[in-house]
């Protein structure tokens, strides 16, 4: 069994979504693989200034708040938001990758502190020095990683990650997919409380097992 987390790094409904993917994966890491893939929701002609979207993010992310416990931080809300600064998601996406070549095993996890660094520390996830303070925490090497975010190949993989996603026909997010062995099963879509995605999928691996 797979489970496939679809995500993006610049997506607040994403932010209160991974707690919860963070929380099944302790719950069933033992009998479970987790892959975490970025969608590329904001990228190309895609990209804006941040104050684009200034109303429609003060009003979203109070329910984002509510219905999932997370919050949003001043410097994000007060300085970032308002701001000019662009709206890009392949930089923080490459990041994920180049990540995963590292502990993919926390991935998640990371995904989460960029998440945490953007939409409470009002951090630009344009910048390498924020990939410096997010890394440290890990041990990972600062230098190499910086150079390796950088790198042509490895910005080619997520740009065709972000492409298998399309091809699966996944446009919002967040989302989640199970993969039985046998079949991919959309198990999330849009934010999905904890006991709903694990009947969700309890439901699904019980089919799996009538086929």
């Amino acid at each position: 069994m797979r489970f496939i987390y679809v995500y993006d790094p610049l997506c607040g409904w994403c932010y209160g979504f991974t707690p919860v993917v963070m929380q099944f994966q302790q719950l069933h890491s033992g009998t479970m693989e987790f892959d975490i893939l970025s969608g590329g929701m904001i990228v190309g002609d895609n990209r804006h200034p941040f104050s684009t979207m200034t109303a429609y993010i003060q009003r979203e992310h109070t329910n984002v708040e509510e219905m999932t416990g997370v919050k949003f931080g001043n410097a994000f809300l007060e300085k970032l938001l308002p701001s000019e600064e662009i709206m890009d998601s392949e930089k923080p996406s490459v990041a994920l990758t180049v990540f995963k070549t590292y502990e993919p095993e926390n991935a998640i996890s990371f995904a989460h502190d960029m998440q945490h660094a953007l939409n409470y520390d009002g951090l630009s996830l344009n910048l390498d020095h924020t990939y410096r303070k997010l890394v440290r925490k890990y041990g990972l090497p600062e230098d190499e990683f910086i150079d390796r975010l950088h790198d042509e190949h490895l910005r080619y993989e997520t740009n065709q990650e972000f492409q298998l996603v399309h091809n699966w026909g996944i446009t919002g997010f967040p989302a989640a997919i199970l993969d039985t062995g046998k079949q991919l099963y959309l198990c999330a879509r849009g934010y999905t409380p904890l006991d709903r995605l694990q009947q969700t999928v309890d439901n699904i691996i019980e089919e799996s097992n009538r086929l």
